[in-house]
């Protein structure tokens, strides 16, 4: 380790910003670098000494305990950077694992601004898309196809259900419901995934009950009443060997079942790339060679399956590093084992250990309630285990700070009405809404806290409060569908008909209503019937009518577009262009998402039968969440502990801190996986012998309870409050005060009964008072919100931007739907067929046309068509157009350098993201270079040269489909492109120069439009960018309306700005 002199404490997290990133040798080879000429002191310097040591520690393995609020991010991406800096590691050499999207984009982001343009490379994922990457490169090995689907819950009840009786189930299909427990033995299969617990296994655990059943003889000599115990006893013991022996079986069956369909499960994806690395060394070499230095995340809540697999990637050069806070291990529920990390030294008794202390977030009386709080789960925390101090020391505390708070009510209405109360005052003395967070241990809980806010006219966000499926928005297009699925059907109807946008008279809708009932009779008919000469009713049925013939011809997701166009949803919404608005809009494509994911596995899409998928999904248990709401939005945060873990908020309030609410009584699985197979309930029966008491399981369910405790209080800044009320509101049960509060505040619990109510209510006549329900407020952004963070730009939405801002808006920011398009869906599979091909190339073996007609295939959709004619045409066009492709590369012997290579370069502090469709690079013999390599030069600009390089002529080529340009016509279209010029700049900040040449490569003509670089050209691409990244961050996305420009948007028939004259473009 470098030494270096002690320093003081360390200032606020800061990342670098622009060019101050790590230095970078200068050689052209980043096999054998050269050494630096700088030094790393803005890397380092901002560090405390803990997170210097961390992230500055050798080889080997390596345990970082980080506290909360300890800068455990900084630490890890600090890390990346420093062994790409010191030479330690190529970028791609690192492997980044952690557990959310969220997390792993946050970590990319952040590398991303210390590495160098072009470094950023590091693969940081999650554990499942990790696993799912390494089955796609080795599906060969494992004999499946590399285009794997990957089934979720839901969809694995249904294949259960659809293979009901190949299971070999007797005891969990009762006769009345067959199917009742197959959720439940869904459930069970993926814990056991989790867990690493195999069939045999299962089975094996299953003769042990049977043998130790065997083994209770009752003394004849015994009372009676003792002789019945025991005979209970071996009798539930009988019971749970057969149950568990059923269930091992039906776990083998599954196994074959998705084997022999090709199908994977969720857990599927760590599990199948635990077992390959396992059994398969070449494999296993190949992972520990490309992965020499691993980085684990959150390593708390790793469970014994990515332990597991952490442990496999390790063996190979033992550079491990676990970063993780056993205090804040809270997900034993999803399977997460705290022995990971508790067990780490033992498994790894050379680990160097660094344990981060300095919390840069929250006050002293806060971190103090914490401590004193988790030091309740001593001794099975690290501290006492390996005797460490992990007392954490506020280095942000200016001194003065308020003390915890704590508040008791008579009941949770008073509860949720004083927190809102409080809110309000905190709003007045010039806190913004969102400063705020009310935890809570269950939604349930956030209900009458949301009623006070909305009282007192506070604006609120909640997360998960609501599925995709109850959004009125959303509840308004399915029923479109199921209309089309199903005319006949009355609810549906009654649903559209019922919507003041349609404006069906009240009396007409009942007048049908009624009829249908009487006459036994449809509701369409009755409403066509009675609305006859009504022209709004009339009008509605017409459209209704014509969606009824589309689901015949086309696809589901053709007949949802078409229904959203023709009930002036989406065009009202985008009207409307409010925060709420562009909330149902999100929700609206988040339901075109799941139709599009859900329809691809139909045997024919088309809307009766996706809707009857939907519905069996449903009972399945299927619910897809809502989307995301605003982060930009400036509302009080109504979350659950374990929905704000890694958030912080200046305020925090946590209530309904009571017992047998927090701590929660876990209740669990019907069918659980049992603690002697690794899971983490109790199942098997105790033995009446032995004295009934508290199992560890119990002790240890408690433990987790007080973690989840410690992490709502380390969320507070500045203000923390805890809160509990005496009764529900309407509850009769006195109920006490959580141990929690006791423990955190260090008050006995008699004390904290004799805390007098607040906010009690005068008379209990008041308490019967029936107010209105307030409507809520709507939360507004927060001004400037998005002009504080980089952007990660693409080609589309800087052409989209630089074309219209308010296309990028509906595009990029809203991700309005859009009807799939054939020429859209043609060029997709071309290009998949092109990169099938050209993998197999640089592989070595060219793919034969049978490979490439698959290739073409697995990306084709049967949507978008004019017909079913056309269809077949477009297929037949492609299938020629790859056969010639083929015989052209073939015949030209030329093998690109690369092939859909993602680059990453920055510019004014942004990134721009995208991926090179080809790229050739032909050594040029000494003297062979006729023209001088093009460049430019920019201001402020500087160069990271990654790629090995000494003089080659470098082509770089975008594949596109469609078109008949003529060589003039095409030659412009080169060099003009945006794209290409975009291309240029990141092979520029890749390598340290441009590229000699780009060129559109046309598939369907066999053309080639290349020209040369112009570095003018280059330099007006660079102020492109710069022009949209400046536009989208001060928010300004006003319409350019202009007549060519708006008949060829794909949202013109929404833009209330549009110029475009009626009907489609030719």
């Amino acid at each position: 380790m470098t030494p270096r002199a002690p320093r003081s404490a360390a200032p606020q997290e800061r990342e670098p910003a622009g060019i101050d990133q790590i230095p970078v040798w200068t050689g052209v080879s980043v096999r054998a670098p050269r050494a630096f000429s700088d030094g790393l002191a803005h890397l380092l310097n901002d560090l405390n000494d803990e997170q210097y040591a961390a992230v500055t520690y050798g080889e080997g393995p390596l345990l970082v305990v980080a506290g909360a609020g300890t800068g455990k991010t900084q630490v890890i991406t600090r890390r990346v950077a420093w062994l790409i800096a010191e030479q330690r590691a190529l970028p791609e050499e690192i492997l980044a694992l952690t557990f959310t999207d969220r997390a792993a984009e946050e970590m990319q982001g952040r590398v991303d601004r210390l590495v160098p343009y072009g470094y950023a490379t590091t693969p940081i994922k999650t554990f499942h898309a990790w696993g799912d990457e390494l089955l796609r490169e080795n599906s060969h090995r494992l004999g499946i196809s590399g285009d794997l689907r990957v089934l979720g819950r839901a969809e694995v009840v249904l294949l259960l259900r659809e293979h009901l009786f190949e299971l070999g189930l007797s005891r969990f299909t009762p006769l009345g419901d067959p199917t009742r427990f197959l959720g439940d033995i869904a459930g069970y299969i993926s814990r056991a995934k989790e867990e690493a617990v195999s069939a045999d296994a299962i089975e094996a655990f299953a003769a042990e009950l049977r043998a130790k059943a065997a083994a209770v003889v009752p003394d004849v000599d015994a009372p009676a009443k003792e002789r019945k115990k025991l005979e209970e006893y071996a009798a539930a013991l009988t019971r749970l060997s057969e149950e568990q022996g059923e269930l091992a079986a039906v776990y083998r069956t599954y196994r074959g079942i998705l084997a022999k369909s090709g199908l994977l499960d969720f857990g599927d994806q760590v599990l199948l790339a635990y077992e390959i690395l396992r059994s398969d060394p070449l494999v296993a070499a190949r992972v520990r060679e490309r992965h020499r230095w691993l980085l684990v995340d959150e390593y708390q809540d790793t469970n014994r399956l990515q332990g597991a697999l952490v442990d496999l990637i390790a063996q190979g050069s033992g550079n491990l590093t676990a970063v993780g806070d056993d205090d804040q291990s809270i997900y034993r529920f999803r399977g997460a084992a705290i022995s990971n990390i508790l067990g780490f030294v033992d498994r790894y008794p050379d680990a160097g250990k660094v344990v981060l202390t300095k919390n840069y977030r929250s006050t002293t009386p806060i971190l103090s309630a914490a401590r004193r709080l988790v030091r309740f789960n001593d001794p099975d925390r690290l501290e006492t285990r390996l005797g460490i101090s992990k007392d954490l020391s506020a280095e942000a505390d200016p001194g003065g700070s308020a003390p915890v708070g704590f508040r008791r009510f008579r009941t949770t209405a008073d509860e949720a009405d004083w927190i809102a109360q409080e809110v309000r005052a905190s709003i007045d003395a010039g806190r913004r809404p969102r400063d705020h967070a009310v935890l809570v241990r269950a939604n349930v809980d956030t209900v009458e806290i949301g009623r006070s806010l909305n009282m007192a006219g506070i604006a609120w966000r909640a997360s998960g409060a609501a599925g995709l499926y109850d959004r009125p928005e959303v509840r308004l297009l399915l029923a479109g569908l199921r209309h089309a699925a199903d005319p006949d059907a009355s609810a549906p109807l009654f649903l559209i008909a019922a919507d003041a946008r349609f404006k069906v008279p009240a009396a007409i809708l009942a007048a049908a209503v009624g009829k249908a009932r009487r006459e036994h009779r449809s509701l369409r008919e009755c409403l066509a019937l009675i609305g006859a000469a009504h022209p709004d009713t009339e009008r509605l049925m017409g459209r209704l009518s014509g969606l009824v013939q589309e689901s015949v011809e086309r696809t589901s997701g053709e007949v949802l577009y078409r229904w959203l166009r023709e009930s002036g949803l989406l065009a009202e919404l985008t009207r409307e262009a409010s925060p709420e608005a562009d909330e149902q809009i999100r929700n609206i494509g988040r339901l075109f998402d799941v139709v599009r994911s859900r329809s691809r596995l139909l045997e024919l899409d088309r809307a009766p039968y996706l809707v009857r998928y939907l519905e069996e999904l449903g009972e399945a248990g299927d619910d897809p969440s809502a989307a995301d709401v605003d982060p930009d939005l400036d509302a009080v945060s109504l979350l659950t502990i374990h929905q704000a873990k890694g958030l912080e908020f200046p305020v925090v309030f946590v209530a309904n801190m009571v017992e047998t609410r927090f701590p929660a009584r876990g209740r669990p699985p019907r069918l659980a996986l049992a603690a002697e197979l690794g899971g983490s309930d109790e199942i098997v029966p105790r033995d009446p012998r032995i004295a009934d008491d508290p199992s560890a399981l119990d002790e240890e369910a408690l433990r987790e309870e007080r973690r989840l405790a410690y992490v709502a209080l380390t969320r507070a800044r500045t203000q923390l409050y805890l809160s509990a009320a005496e009764r529900s509101t309407g509850g009769v049960r006195p109920r006490k005060v959580s141990r929690f509060v006791s423990e955190a505040l260090d008050l006995a619990r008699t004390q904290l009964e004799e805390v007098p109510f607040t906010g009690e209510r005068s008379s209990a006549i008041g308490a019967l008072e029936i107010v209105a329900p307030a409507p809520p407020v709507f939360a507004v952004r927060e001004p400037g919100a998005a002009e504080q963070t980089p952007l990660t730009l693409s080609y589309t939405a800087i052409e989209a931007y630089l074309a219209c801002p308010l296309r990028y808006h509906y595009q990029q920011r809203l991700r309005i739907p859009l009807p799939p398009h054939h020429a859209a869906i043609y060029g997709s599979a071309l290009h998949a067929a092109v990169a099938e091909f050209h993998r197999g190339q640089m592989n070595g073996a060219a793919p034969e046309l049978p490979a490439l007609t698959a290739a073409l295939d697995r990306s084709w959709q049967s949507a978008g068509f004019v017909s079913r004619s056309h269809e077949e045409a477009r297929r037949d066009a492609a299938l020629k157009v790859i056969e010639r492709f083929r015989s052209d590369e073939l015949a030209s012997g030329v093998v690109p350098a690369y092939v859909e290579k993602d680059f990453s370069f920055e510019i004014g502090g942004h990134k721009v993201r995208g991926r090179w469709d080809r790229v050739d690079v032909r050594p040029l013999a000494p003297g062979e270079r006729t023209k001088e390599i093009p460049s430019i030069e920019l201001s402020g600009d500087t160069l990271r040269p990654t790629l090995p390089l000494s003089d080659e002529w470098v082509v770089i080529s975008d594949y596109k489909s469609g078109g008949k340009d003529d060589d003039e016509t095409g030659v412009a279209r080169a060099r003009d492109a945006l794209q290409l010029q975009i291309y240029a700049l990141a092979w520029r900040s890749t390598t340290g120069r441009l590229p000699d040449e780009v060129s559109l490569r046309f598939l369907d003509s066999g053309k080639t439009a290349t020209v040369p670089v112009d570095p003018k050209r280059i330099e007006k691409a660079r102020e492109k960018i710069a022009e949209a990244a400046e536009g989208i961050q001060t928010g300004s996305m006003e319409a350019k309306p202009d007549l060519m420009n708006c008949t060829y948007c794909a949202y013109r028939e929404l833009c209330p700005s549009s110029k475009a004259p009626a009907g489609r473009p030719g």
